[in-house]
């Protein structure tokens, strides 16, 4: 055989057997008046036989099925069955080793391809959708042949790629073509079901009978009770309001403070009964939770008994039965006593064949009972109404007594310790803070409360010289802060072991010579002393005057000093400066072109006070009140009562000119707390002189 050269320039002798024209046939052509794309045409009816229209005797006329292509003939016509196969996937959440899979398979007439679709169930765990695309899918163990019409049937069971589709039944349309076709096609067969698909319908009508339950029993029971938690440490009578939800057998509690707010106590739940807070896996399952494999927790497999039902077992949480007036209810250990309940809920179990309500007593109620039975009759102040009043007493007003302690205890080392009580006024409830021991500086006991003996509040029974027993501490007050005993002088009817003039009454009790011997002899004519001193002395000589009423004398005549100290004018401008450039200030022209600003009348260099220190105040320097007032008065001229703001800036400015840097602070140069506390001596005895002869 002789080898042909190749078609390129140089190998070949002569030219004419090669082609000059490469026409393309055209893609669009008409065929017995149709529009058709040939490629289409030709690539879906190539080495395509119509086999089983010979087979069967399709309803169709010969000259119509001669004339026009199949694609066109049969155009947007499909064959649609119902299908199931069984997938081999273990179920984990049923008994049964395999699922079955609904279907729909889909042929489509105009070029004989499949496609298979899995209805969406919600909530299937499993991929579903379109399971196979729409393609020719070929028969297995075949030389290349597809799946024809003739191989669908309803009865039948086809593979597809290694699954068996078994067919059960088909729609209307589909019978009917397959009829005028001249194949049998049997009646639809029942679809069969597995565990899975048993719960989701159980599951659906136990939801329907909810919702119909819910139609049925729409509303809210409510309920209120207590729960005495007094024998505890810090425990307190707890008010709840309950609320039971019929429509879904939760409960809602709501406490009440005795400030008559509310808060949630627990969050709408079932509330278990029988101390079951937790149950165990697979109680509210449908089968039993069988272990199978695994002694380690972390590491063990769980299967469900298919043998065994437990969904007919009895919930173990509150219902609208457990619920009536008396009744006591387990809210995760607490006993809560249910005392009453609103007009709809008495309505509610009236209806359902209850009618006797008891009267509940709280505890509060139950001592007024017994106090009327023993015929005890007294009238009590509304104390909780009082102390309202007091902490909104505008200027006076305060929120906590403050007294200073020691430990009453055995132990030598308990006898240096110092501590700070503090009685809150809004629940009377007491802090302990050590300031000299073991823990100085710590808090000693968090919030505590205390039973007061008698009927009044333990807030008025709060003085020097008390003793109070927290937690097993004892302890007693022996001194009390000036702020507190200024608000107890305020008000001597509330704290009447406070009162001024009662106390003066006591001293002048003890008579004029001896008055006159006090001052001349203990107290040696002097002004002032010291507060120490006039506090023993005072004690000794008027024995009927108690501890906490010589304190409030103390106070009550105690001299006024300054805290400032008196500085040079350089060291003063040189901590103001090193004040400004620690704080970063440094928009002196801002705070000059504000001066300037507030001056437009009579720009002369001097502004009134208040516009001055809005000035400041807005330009944010970040000076105390007590250093602007000390500032101020340096540059303010004495006549007009003005300050010289120009002054004032080349005062401040350290860029311009800056001062030597200091390295004191201004709260500790500035400000001393005085080494002793004196009192007017004088002036105490003048006053009781003057007494006398009023």
């Amino acid at each position: 055989m002789a080898c042909k050269l190749p078609m390129i320039p140089g190998f070949q002798i002569c030219n004419k057997n090669m082609k000059s024209r490469h026409a393309k046939t055209p893609d669009l052509d008409i065929m017995n008046g149709v529009n058709i794309v040939r490629s289409l045409h030709v690539k879906h009816n190539k080495g395509k036989t119509n086999n089983y229209k010979a087979k069967y005797n399709f309803d169709m006329d010969l000259e119509r099925q001669s004339t026009m292509p199949t694609w066109l003939v049969y155009d947007k016509q499909a064959l649609t069955f119902d299908a199931y196969f069984e997938d081999n996937t273990p179920n984990d959440n049923y008994a049964d080793s395999y699922n079955i899979r609904k279907c729909k398979i889909i042929y489509f007439l105009e070029d004989d391809t499949i496609k298979v679709i899995e209805p969406v169930v919600v909530n299937s765990g499993i991929p579903q959708g379109c399971l196979i695309k729409r393609h020719a899918i070929p028969v297995p163990n075949s030389d290349g042949e597809c799946y024809q019409i003739y191989d669908l049937n309803v009865g039948t069971t086809v593979e597809f790629y290694g699954k068996n589709f078994t067919i059960t039944g088909a729609d209307s349309f589909t019978r009917e073509f397959l009829k005028n076709s001249g194949m049998d096609v049997p009646d639809n067969l029942p679809m069969p079901d597995d565990s899975s698909s048993v719960t989701r319908t159980e599951t659906k009508h136990e939801q329907q009978d909810l919702l119909r339950n819910a139609i049925e029993f729409d509303g809210i029971l409510n309920f209120k009770g207590y729960w005495d938690d007094r024998h505890n440490v810090d425990g307190i009578l707890h008010y709840f309001e309950i609320q039971y939800f019929l429509i879904d057998d939760t409960m809602k509690i709501v406490e009440r403070d005795p400030n008559n707010k509310l808060k949630t106590f627990l969050k709408r739940q079932k509330i278990p009964k029988n101390n079951e807070y937790i149950k165990p896996p697979g109680s509210c399952e449908p089968y039993d939770l069988l272990n199978v494999l695994g002694a380690n927790p972390l590491n063990r497999w769980f299967a469900f008994d298919p043998l065994s039902n437990l969904r007919g077992a009895n919930n173990t949480h509150y219902k609208s039965n457990d619920l009536y007036i008396g009744a006591e209810i387990n809210v995760y250990g607490r006993t809560i006593v249910l005392n009453y309940c609103d007009e709809f809920t008495r309505q509610f179990y009236i209806d359902n064949g209850i009618s006797h309500f008891s009267p509940v007593c709280t505890p509060r109620e139950t001592e007024e009972v017994e106090n009327a039975t023993t015929k005890k009759l007294s009238v009590q102040r509304d104390d909780n109404r009082i102390l309202s009043k007091l902490q909104n007493d505008g200027n006076n007003s305060i929120e906590s007594l403050v007294f200073k302690a020691k430990m009453l205890s055995n132990e030598p080392d308990d006898e240096i310790r110092d501590f700070v009580v503090k009685c809150q006024l809004n629940d009377q409830s007491f802090t302990v803070f050590e300031v000299k021991g073991k823990r100085a500086g710590k808090q000693f006991l968090s919030k505590r409360n205390i039973q007061s003996e008698g009927t009044e509040s333990i807030a008025f029974n709060l003085y020097a010289g008390v003793e109070l027993t927290i937690d097993s501490f004892q302890f007693v007050l022996t001194d009390v802060d000036d702020r507190t005993l200024r608000f107890m002088m305020n008000h001597p009817v509330e704290f009447p072991h406070s009162d001024v003039q009662s106390l003066m009454n006591q001293v002048i009790g003890i008579g004029q010579t001896a008055i006159d011997s006090m001052y001349s002899v203990d107290f040696k004519g002097k002004d002032v002393m010291d507060r120490d001193e006039f506090i023993q002395i005072l004690s000794d000589t008027v024995k009927q005057l108690s501890f906490h009423g010589v304190l409030v004398l103390a106070l009550r005549y105690k001299k006024p000093q300054d805290k400032r100290r008196d500085v040079s004018d350089d060291r003063f401008r040189s901590i103001l400066q090193d004040e400004l450039r620690r704080e970063l200030f440094a928009s002196f022209d801002g705070l000059e072109i504000n001066l300037k600003q507030r001056n437009r009348d009579n720009r002369d260099g001097y502004l009134d006070r208040e516009s001055v220190l809005r000035a400041l105040k807005s330009s944010k320097i970040p000076f105390s009140v007590e250093i602007t007032d000390t500032l101020l008065d340096k540059f303010t001229n004495r006549s007009t009562k003005k300050v010289c703001y120009v002054d004032l800036l080349k005062y401040l400015d350290y860029n311009s000119e800056s001062a030597a840097s200091s390295q004191d602070s201004i709260k500790d140069l500035l400000f001393r707390k005085p080494e002793r506390v004196l009192v007017r001596t004088r002036e105490f005895i003048d006053d009781l002189r003057r007494q006398f002869y009023r």
